[in-house]
C-alpha cells in the first residue's frame, strides 16, 4: 500500500479549526489505496518547507493545502517551488 502525509498550512491554529478540517482527503486517499501515515499542520510556508523536506525521506506522495491564497503576501507556492528547485 502506497503511503502519504497531509500537510496544511494555515494563517493561525485558530483560523483552522479541527486539524480534520485539513485532512478530508484522507478519507478519500484510504479508498483509492493510499495510507495516509501523518497529518500534520503549520501556520507559515516557511516552517511548513522543514515538514516537507521530512515528509519528502518518508512517503512518496505529500498532499498540501492551506496558505493565504492567491495573494502576493502568500509565500506557499514560492516556499515549495523553492524546495523542489522549481520556479
Amino acid at each position: 500500500m502506497m503511503k502519504a502525509e497531509i500537510i496544511a498550512v494555515v494563517r493561525n491554529f485558530l483560523d483552522a479549526g479541527p486539524m480534520d478540517t485539513n485532512s478530508l482527503p484522507a478519507e478519500e486517499l484510504n479508498k483509492l489505496g493510499i495510507e495516509v501515515v501523518r497529518r500534520r499542520m503549520w501556520r507559515r510556508p516557511r516552517i511548513a518547507d522543514r515538514g516537507v523536506r521530512d515528509a519528502l525521506n518518508r512517503v512518496p506522495l505529500i498532499i498540501s493545502s492551506g496558505g493565504l491564497g492567491p495573494t502576493e503576501d502568500d509565500l506557499t507556492r514560492e516556499t515549495y517551488a523553492d524546495l523542489l528547485g522549481r520556479n
